[in-house]
């Protein structure tokens, strides 16, 4: 995707984005099948060219997400589960630290599904504390994989969130409320 349609379709996100109980709703985003299939070429347009071999997600809605970057980069998907969800093989358990509810995430991933060879981009719904993505990013770290940077639709976090994380984002929240 163009700079120029990745602008067009930001721009169309604000305009289509759903509200419910006053807030942005991704979940009712992904029912609109037009955005739907241009999701994975605008969340992977900055990372296009740069050799990602997997794109991990972490759950609730990250894995959605991946697979439609994953796809569209010809990437690999690697999920990231909450703990106490089913995840065969899990041998890595990282605790996030407190996340947009003020609650810390213990997640589950496995790390026979990255390798040092690997190039990482992590893909999820929302950026606001980072620390989701920093937790993540932790699990690559462990496999010496090369994490290449983030790509959220939704950005509510501080400027040095993104550029520590190097998030790239398709709308700010406060152009949706």
């Amino acid at each position: 995707m163009r700079k120029t349609e990745l602008g067009a379709f930001s721009l169309s996100l604000i305009e289509a984005f759903p509200m419910v109980d006053d807030h942005p709703d991704v979940a009712g985003l992904l029912r609109d099948a037009d955005i739907l299939q241009s999701l994975g070429a605008a969340m992977s347009s900055e990372y296009v060219g740069e050799g990602i071999t997997k794109v991990i997600a972490p759950e609730a809605r990250g894995p959605v997400l991946g697979a439609l970057v994953a796809k569209y980069l010809e990437a690999g998907l690697v999920l990231v589960r909450k703990d106490g969800r089913n995840h065969p093989g899990s041998d890595t358990q990282i605790t996030s630290e407190k996340i947009w509810n003020g609650e810390q995430v213990n997640f589950q991933s496995r790390s026979f599904d990255l390798d040092r060879t690997d190039r990482v981009l992590i893909v999820d719904d929302w950026a606001t504390t980072g620390n989701t993505i920093r937790a993540t990013k932790q699990c690559i770290d462990e496999t010496e994989a090369t994490y290449v940077g983030s790509s959220v639709i939704v950005n509510k976090a501080e400027e040095f969130t993104l550029k520590e994380l190097r998030i790239k984002w398709l709308v700010r929240f406060d152009d949706l409320t």
